[in-house]
This record gives C-alpha cells, structure tokens and sequence, in this order.
C-alpha cells in the first residue's frame, strides 16, 4: 500500500472514530486528560476516577464459571522477564480462584531476527505458565505477532515458539484435528475454548477456518464457546486500523453459532462489545503499551469473565496496579466502527438466549 492510499486511509478512519466518539454518553464528551508515554506503570500511574469503579465485593453465583483473560503481556524487544505490574495480575488471579486462565496472545516479546527465543519461553515459563500450572490453573493461549509471527522471515521464532511447548500441552485432552500450540480447542467443564492462529490477517480459505467451523459444529458448549484470537475482527485503535482477522468467512462462522465469545488483543485497547449477536472483548496490555481511548487514560489491566449456567456471561476489566477497580462502561464509546459497546443493542437478543435455555 503506497503513502498516499495508506494517508487517506488513515484520514477517513480519523473521520468515522470522531463521529462514533461523537454518539458516546456524556462521560465521552467530558475533556479527558492527555496520553501519557505507553508504559504499562506509568499508565498505572493515571487515573481518571469517573472512568473507574471499584470492584463489588459479591457473593459468587452457584456454579458459576469464572475465567481470567490476559493479553499482551510482554515487554520491548528481547525483554526476558516481565514487569512487577505483570507478576502482580499473575498473583491477583491466583488469589481470585479463578477456574482457568486465557490469553490471545503476545506472551514474549519477539518478532525480531537475532533475539534469544529460547531464554524468552523459559523466563515465561518460568514467571508466568509455571506459575498456573503449579496451582491448578488451565491456560490456554493463542499466539500473538511477537509469539510466532507468520509473516515471513519469522520461521525461526515460530519453531521455537513450538518447541516451547513441545512438553507442556494443556491438561485437557486436545479435540480433534487440533495443531497444538497453533491452533487448537478444548473443553474445560463445559465451557469450549478455541485458539486460533491470527497474528496477521487471514484469507477465507485457510485450513484452520474448516477445523473451526466443523468443531463448532461437533463441540457445541451448553454455556459459552470462547475463540482466541490476537487480532480483533474490526479495528478498535485508529492506528492498527488494517492489523484486523480481515476473513469475512470467520466471521460467518462465529455469528452462526450460539453463545460464541471472540477475544482479541493486539490493539492494547479494553473494549466489550458485540457484532450483531457476536459478542466481542478487546483486551487491555498487561505489558508494553497499554493504550486509552479517544484521548482518555491508557488502561492497563484484565479481564475477568463470569459464567452463570442459566445467563448471559458477565465481562470485567480489573484496573492496574491493584486490580480493586473496574472500568466503568458507560465511559466507554457506544460504538467503534462496526463494534457496539456490549450493553448497547443486545438486550433483546439476551431475552432470546435466555428463553432458549429455559426451554433446555
């Protein structure tokens, strides 16, 4: 793509994000206070309180399922080891009890020729994957653009990013057809996890797309299918805007299937949201870059995802550096693009799901 195409390009999305920040609540409208530099303490360091609450401290729902969802966790190029911030999100959903742990990707902080992979994957292993492991705790990922970039030039770090794992696969049995660490699925308890391998657009006809479709079709979840994948479908940063899945088929594929939860990273960016009856989590950075909104605080955090065997699943961002805040999200906007913020437009499809299983 020339300067000039990419130039207006990049202006007419300018364009679009103004007027989807202009149909935003009041909170949207209020003058926000100005980006700071992208560092995942410095962004802890800021905080707007009308854009956060604290946490409710409530009695969790009888068999409920409560997921924890980190993204984009590494540091600059090289770094081996990760951040006091990080370790600390490690230690809070160890103590939260969570039942299992997912991430879309950006575990190590690669992409680049000439970087010690190995000793990346063994400081993760060592300060983060061990640390799950030895308490119990499932984590499933999908891998990110500094995990094992599939763009060419890249095979030396997506080899070592499989041999990483050679010797850890999860605890649950792989479905079928899974090519483990790329792409893959399990069933934990019955909520269906998915990884896919988009860290750069996909065409429709990729492989991975029939093994999605046929085992979302043969693996339907009684409470929640949840698809990993580290770019989102639609842009929510104005400056990634064409770093999205870019496949119109998986999209269809997610939309046909019920109770279907697609989670992204890439964008650094906190945003729930829906497509139709899709529903969608941008996840905040953990790591290097967090990123805010139009203007408002970068947010670095993660995500908490409780799921109820009778309801809608219920979607928080849990707020560096001490987790006791959550984003409120009627700061956010209402729309991005083509992405609706979660609570806005899906009430009556959430009626319908809900008198679906009633009928169970």
């Amino acid at each position: 793509m020339n300067r000039i195409v990419r130039l207006l390009l990049i202006i007419l999305m300018a364009a679009i994000l103004w007027a989807c920040q202009k149909t935003g609540d009041d909170k949207s409208e209020q003058p926000q206070p100005t980006v700071i530099a992208d560092e995942s303490q410095a962004a802890a360091e800021v905080a707007a309180p009308d854009r956060y609450l604290p946490v409710p401290d409530l009695p969790q729902a009888p068999d409920t399922i409560r997921i924890a969802v980190i993204s984009d966790i590494n540091g600059s190029y090289g770094t081996v080891g990760y951040s006091p911030l990080v370790r600390n999100a490690v230690s809070d959903i160890v103590e939260r009890k969570v039942d299992f742990v997912v991430s879309p990707g950006d575990l190590v902080a690669g992409q680049m020729q000439g970087l010690d992979y190995d000793a990346m994957w063994k400081g993760f292993h060592y300060q983060i994957g061990d640390v799950f492991f030895d308490n119990d705790l499932e984590f499933i990922f999908a891998p990110g653009n500094h995990d094992a970039s599939s763009y060419p030039g890249h095979e030396t770090e997506r080899a070592a990013y499989a041999r990483a794992f050679e010797k850890r696969q999860p605890r649950a049995p792989l479905l079928m057809g899974s090519q483990f660490p790329f792409y893959y699925g399990v069933k934990i308890r019955d909520i269906l996890v998915i990884a896919l391998d988009i860290n750069r657009p996909i065409k429709d006809n990729d492989p991975q797309l029939d093994w999605l479709e046929t085992t979302l079709e043969t693996q339907a979840s009684t409470r929640l299918n949840i698809v990993l994948g580290h770019l989102p479908l639609s842009p929510i940063n104005l400056s990634q805007f064409v770093e999205v899945a870019g496949s119109p088929r998986l999209l269809s594929i997610l939309r046909k299937t019920p109770s279907t939860m697609y989670i992204s990273g890439h964008h650094h960016i906190y945003y729930p949201g829906h497509i139709g009856e899709l529903r969608t989590v941008s996840a905040p950075a953990l790591g290097n870059g967090p990123r805010g909104l139009f203007g408002a605080p970068p947010i670095a955090g993660y995500v908490i995802i409780e799921v109820p065997p009778h309801s809608p699943a219920r979607v928080t961002s849990l707020v560096a550096p001490d987790f006791k805040r959550m984003v409120d999200i009627e700061s956010l906007p209402r729309s991005i693009v083509r992405i609706e913020r979660e609570d806005v437009g899906m009430a009556e499809y959430i009626m319908e799901m809900l008198d679906d299983k009633a009928r169970q």
